[in-house]
């Protein structure tokens, strides 16, 4: 299954941005990209949230910024603080920017966005007026748009991918049979994957299939299916009181040791003290 061209119906002459607050029951597996810029703020939802070759866990607050043709899916899963899911997005060209002389830094900004940027600590005020956007006039979403870019170019964020993605051609074709194999590990991460299986799933030698992984997904095979389920391990570490061996079996790793040692490599921490530092912040 190739990641899917979203078409931005309501971006004409007539409007040269679009605003949608989503509320669903679920944010569903949809892997696509666009040619706008894209900027997600998640009012209520949990799960596990897919930008380029990156695999992070999102929940409450989180926001993110997308360069254009970036494919990304975010995706409901597990225990969710309410029955119906709640998103903004801010979706609008790169030449919305590039017009103005006057806004040079931010079209410089959204070039650097081009791979994606999270937001870790989104400013308090800066949510606020993302939460008040639907009631304003268009005019004045257009400049409060310009000015929520404008803080955060300067706020702090973190980058998300590491694959360059250029052109639409360029992900028809290197990411189709990417998004076949994201979407059964996303699906079957927690069981036990032999790479000749995937391989031979993908109609691909076993070799040939490692080098393809590492080239369109940016990882290894094994590399990509630990990030998945340390994500997911994640999730459950801070959502529940479940012990740490039951986490990991339960996740897809067959030795408590085996998946300490993943863990910490992949958050610095081990995942005793990842839980304790949750439940401190809380």
């Amino acid at each position: 299954m190739k990641p899917k061209l979203e078409l931005i119906p309501d971006l004409s002459l007539q409007k040269s941005f679009q605003f949608l607050k989503l509320e669903t029951e679920g944010f569903p597996h949809q892997w696509h990209y666009h040619p706008e810029v894209e900027l997600t703020y998640i009012i209520q939802g949990r799960g596990i949230r897919y930008v380029g070759d990156n695999i992070s866990s999102f929940k409450e607050g989180d926001l993110v910024l997308l360069g254009e043709n970036l494919p990304h899916s975010w995706v409901s899963q597990g225990e969710q603080v309410g029955k119906i899911q709640k998103a903004l997005v801010f979706q609008f060209p790169i030449l919305l920017t590039n017009f103005f002389p006057e806004l040079r830094n931010l079209s410089e900004f959204m070039n650097q966005a081009k791979n994606g940027f999270h937001f870790p600590s989104p400013d308090n005020g800066l949510v606020k007026r993302m939460m008040e956007f639907e009631f304003l006039t268009s005019n004045r979403q257009l400049y409060l748009l310009f000015e929520i870019l404008e803080i955060l170019a300067i706020s702090e964020k973190v980058r998300l991918s590491n694959i360059e993605i250029q052109t639409q051609n360029t992900i028809s074709k290197e990411l189709g049979r990417m998004e076949q194999v994201k979407k059964f590990l996303h699906e079957h991460y927690h069981e036990h994957l032999e790479l000749d299986t995937m391989a031979m799933m993908m109609h691909m030698t076993p070799t040939y299939f490692c080098s393809w992984c590492k080239r369109t997904m940016g990882h290894t095979f094994i590399t990509y299916l630990n990030k998945l389920r340390i994500e997911h391990a994640a999730r459950w570490l801070i959502g529940t009181d479940k012990d740490v061996s039951e986490i990991a079996y339960e996740v897809g790793f067959q030795n408590v040791t085996h998946f300490n040692r993943v863990f910490k490599k992949e958050k610095k921490t081990n995942p005793q003290s990842f839980r304790a530092i949750f439940k401190n912040r809380n």
